[in-house]
């Protein structure tokens, strides 16, 4: 990847609402070009799309939850059924098939210990395939994701 790449990468990770003429001037290049290397970018699949970034907090959701999943069965079909099923789910947040002692880990987020009840009652218990469930709160967030570290070559 090229360096007026990388710089665009990491520019649009701190902050993608900024105007192509800002972006272009941060990284030292003419707004065409910049614009060029974002779509570049987009069609290579580099940059898979746009998001605000928000404070759980703020929306009422205090609460969040990592779940590990351990299967009754690791054949494919158990595992392609528990996937889709969790693609059903909004509350889930996030979901990663692991190595180690769990499947899968989840990610859940709740406004209260009331409403994660309920989604371990309604969403997590319903999930199949599972013969074992341990959910780990988080005390306090350390450090939040800001973007993935892009290499210099």
């Amino acid at each position: 990847m090229e360096r007026a790449d990388i710089a665009l990468i990491e520019a649009l990770q701190r902050d993608s609402s900024r105007s192509i003429a800002d972006l272009a001037e941060a990284i030292a290049l003419s707004p065409s070009a910049c614009h060029r290397r974002i779509r570049a970018l987009e069609e290579k699949g580099v940059i898979e799309g746009y998001a605000a970034r928000l404070d759980p907090r703020r929306l009422g959701l205090s609460v969040e939850v990592f779940v590990e999943i351990t299967l009754t069965s690791q054949s494919r079909e158990a595992m392609d059924r528990f996937e889709r099923a969790v693609g059903d789910f909004d509350d889930i947040l996030e979901c990663h098939l692991m190595s180690g002692s769990a499947d899968y880990l989840l990610r859940v987020a709740a406004a209260d210990l009331e409403q994660y009840d309920a989604i371990h009652r309604d969403c997590l218990a319903r999930l199949p395939g599972v013969s074992a469930m341990r959910s780990s709160f988080s005390l306090r967030r350390i450090k939040r994701f800001s973007g993935y570290p892009v290499r210099r070559g």
